[in-house]
């Protein structure tokens, strides 16, 4: 029954009590079914929401997509916050936020920040959610648009084309956002693999200044035309339909074959975080924090059955590993989770 329904129901048993008739045992206990059932109704149409803290590089993928179709599916509200996942990982530490459910861009970020006792245990399992890859996002109006043409199609070094005297070049904090220091390590693997030493040179110190920027205002920049281009994952241009220039896979991080070689890249950044390369994947895990835990598990469930959708952001397909402790992980869920995850 609809909460209209009962609303009209109340109203027709209310009735004789306001015209001063009597409504007997049968009405009252009619009167208080219902009061129950709109309560009930009421309850879970208001009170049910999942609060999502996700990597920002997901801002898109999230609010215009995996959100608004999570909570048709199901009718539960969602509430999203981007940050990147290294710093929202540090808010979630530091009892900071609360999320249901906390989105990663990368496993490492659960391993060295949330999970174990020094983290008083605050994620205890993640699954592996998707993959993606870097790539060299322009913006469509820069004046060095013919040059990044030419270096999608092979004809020109696209490092060549970073080096142009007056180009605008933008990339992520790699003390907060994966992106950042995925960004390093996809510079230093190019040296080695372009035998090109003065490669990595060209970011200068990792925190350059007249680079770096927050990941959630990086992307504005470039689509503004602020800059001229940044390094990005595959799924976020995909989203906003930038043009972009793809890396081999040999140094953009999105392919297995190639975990040893990305592996030669490491970075700690000032806290004493360590990152080695590794394919990226993102992650998806339910938080101590969680206040609704049905809500919780719901949007997990449809992240996990939600390939087709990822993959029409650009996302690639994966093994939904575990991370951790397998036996914490919600009995429903685990049937859609297979095999263990191995750094």
């Amino acid at each position: 029954m609809s909460q209209n329904a009962l609303q009209q129901l109340l109203t027709a048993l209310f009735l004789p009590i306001t015209r001063g008739m009597p409504v007997g045992r049968l009405g009252a206990f009619a009167l208080f079914a219902a009061a129950t059932l709109l309560a009930a109704c009421t309850d879970a149409s208001q009170n049910h929401s999942v609060s999502v803290l996700y990597a920002g590089s997901l801002a898109t993928v999230m609010e215009d997509g995996v959100g608004p179709a999570f909570s048709k599916a199901t009718g539960y509200e969602y509430k999203g916050e981007a940050h990147g996942s290294l710093g929202a990982a540090r808010l979630i530490h530091d009892r900071l936020r609360s999320p249901d459910v906390f989105v990663s861009a990368d496993p490492s970020v659960n391993e060295s920040v949330l999970m174990g006792g020094k983290n008083g245990d605050l994620v205890t399992w993640f699954v592996i959610l998707a993959s993606s890859q870097l790539v060299l996002a322009y913006n469509p109006k820069s004046r060095f648009v013919a040059d990044f043409e030419a270096a999608s199609s092979g004809r020109t070094p696209w490092y060549e084309v970073l080096e142009k005297p007056g180009l605008r070049f933008g990339r992520g904090d790699p003390t907060i956002d994966p992106k950042g220091y995925r960004t390093l390590f996809l510079f230093s693997l190019a040296g080695k693999y372009y035998h090109r030493p003065e490669i990595p040179r060209f970011l200068g110190d990792p925190l350059n200044p007249a680079q770096v920027l927050p990941e959630v205002s990086l992307f504005a920049r470039v689509e503004s035309g602020q800059f001229d281009a940044g390094i990005f994952y595959k799924h976020e241009i995909v989203a906003h339909h930038l043009p972009f220039v793809t890396f081999p896979p040999q140094i953009n991080l999105g392919d297995s074959r190639f975990s040893d070689f990305y592996a030669q890249a490491t970075y700690t950044t000032p806290t004493g975080e360590h990152a080695s390369g590794a394919p990226i994947l993102f992650t998806v895990t339910i938080p101590k924090t969680v206040q609704d835990s049905k809500a919780a598990a719901a949007f997990v469930r449809f992240l996990l059955t939600s390939q087709n959708l990822l993959g029409k952001f650009g996302f690639g397909a994966v093994e939904h590993q575990v991370g951790g402790n397998r036996e914490q992980i919600p009995p429903d869920l685990r049937s859609l989770c297979s095999g263990a995850y191995t750094p």
